[in-house]
C-alpha cells in the first residue's frame, strides 16, 4: 500500500487537517499561544497543527511502507519531529511519551485515526519507533 500524499490545498484537505489536529490533541491551547483566541485563530492553529501532523504521519507511513526499521536514523528523525509536535501542547517526559506510544495502539480511536489513510500496522510501527 502506498502512503498518502501530504495535504494539498483543497477545502476537504484543510477540513481533515483541522479534524486530525482536534482528534489527536483535543481542544488544548498550544504552548506559546497567549490569551484568548478568536474562532478564526483557533481554526488557523488547528489547521497548521493538522498539516504538521499529516506531514509527519506521511513521512512515517512512507518509512513503514518501504521497510525502514523504527530504529533507523531516518525514522528517528521523524520521531523527533513528532516529539516536537507534541511539545506544542505539553512536554512529555520519557514515561509519558512511552504511554502516549502505547495509547496510539491500544486506544481504537487513536489507532483508527492514525491508520485512516495510512497502511494498516502503522500505529504499531509508530509506537515501536517512539519507544526505541
Amino acid at each position: 500500500m502506498q502512503p498518502d500524499k501530504v495535504l494539498g490545498n483543497s477545502a476537504s484537505d484543510q477540513t481533515e487537517a483541522i479534524e486530525d489536529a482536534t482528534a489527536l490533541i483535543g481542544n488544548l491551547t498550544p504552548v506559546g499561544v497567549r490569551g484568548p483566541t478568536t474562532p478564526d485563530q483557533r481554526q488557523a492553529i488547528a489547521q497548521r497543527l493538522g498539516q504538521d501532523w499529516n506531514r509527519i504521519s506521511s513521512a512515517i507511513a512512507e518509512l513503514f511502507a518501504t521497510g525502514v526499521p523504527g530504529n533507523d536514523p531516518r525514522t528517528q528523525q521523524v520521531i523527533h519531529e513528532h516529539y516536537r509536535w507534541i511539545c506544542h501542547f505539553w512536554t512529555p517526559d520519557r514515561a509519558s511519551y512511552l504511554r502516549l506510544a502505547e495509547m496510539y495502539v491500544n486506544q481504537p480511536k487513536f489507532r483508527r485515526r492514525i491508520e485512516r489513510k495510512k497502511p494498516k500496522g502503522m500505529a504499531a510501527y509508530l509506537r515501536d519507533a517512539m519507544t526505541t
